[in-house]
C-alpha cells in the first residue's frame, strides 16, 4: 500500500518508485517493460542479478491503540533484480507472477539509468508510476468511505 508520507510521483524517491512498480498492474508492467526491451541497446547492456524467486516474508503491522508492532503472519512474495549497465533495478511483489516481477525490476533499472536517450521511456515507468500512485489513492478512499458507514457515535448522558 501506498505510504501515508508518500510525496508525489514526480519527485518520488527510489524507495517510493519501486513501492509503485511492486504494485502495479501485471499487464501494463510487462507491456512497457516489452516496450523497454525493444530498444537493442538496452537488451544488450541487461543483465539478471537475480531470477525472479518466489518466497515469504513476515508481515508486520502496528496495532493502532497502543501502537506496538506485531507479526501477522507470512505472505508471498517475487522478487528480481536486473542491471542496465552499471544501473541496478530491484523490486518486490506481492505473489507469484515472476514475468510482472521481472519487468518491474527492468522499469526500476531503467528509470536509474537517466540516459537522454531513454527520456521518452523513464518518462513512461514515471507515467505508470503515478497512474497506480491514483488507483492506490482512489481504493484508499473507497474503502474508507464503506468503512465509515459503520462508525458508531456515542452520545454522552447528562
Amino acid at each position: 500500500m501506498l505510504s501515508a508520507t508518500s510525496s508525489a510521483p514526480g519527485a518520488a524517491t527510489r524507495e517510493l518508485r519501486c513501492e509503485l512498480l511492486g504494485a502495479a498492474p501485471a499487464d501494463r508492467l510487462v507491456e512497457l517493460a516489452a516496450r523497454i526491451l525493444a530498444v537493442p541497446a538496452i537488451t544488450s547492456a541487461l543483465t539478471i542479478v537475480h531470477q525472479p524467486e518466489t518466497g515469504t516474508v513476515v508481515l508486520q503491522v502496528r496495532e493502532p491503540v497502543c501502537d506496538e508492532r506485531f507479526h501477522l503472519g507470512e505472505v508471498v512474495v517475487t522478487r528480481a533484480e536486473v542491471a542496465i549497465e552499471e544501473h541496478r533495478g530491484w523490486v518486490v511483489r506481492l505473489g507469484t507472477d515472476r514475468i510482472a516481477t521481472l519487468a518491474a525490476a527492468v522499469c526500476d533499472a531503467l528509470a536509474e539509468t537517466k540516459r537522454p536517450e531513454w527520456s521518452a521511456l523513464v518518462a513512461e515507468v514515471d507515467l505508470l508510476c503515478a497512474q497506480t500512485a491514483d488507483d492506490l489513492r482512489l481504493a484508499d478512499d473507497d474503502e474508507w468511505s464503506a468503512v465509515s458507514r459503520t462508525a458508531v457515535a456515542f452520545e454522552a448522558l447528562d
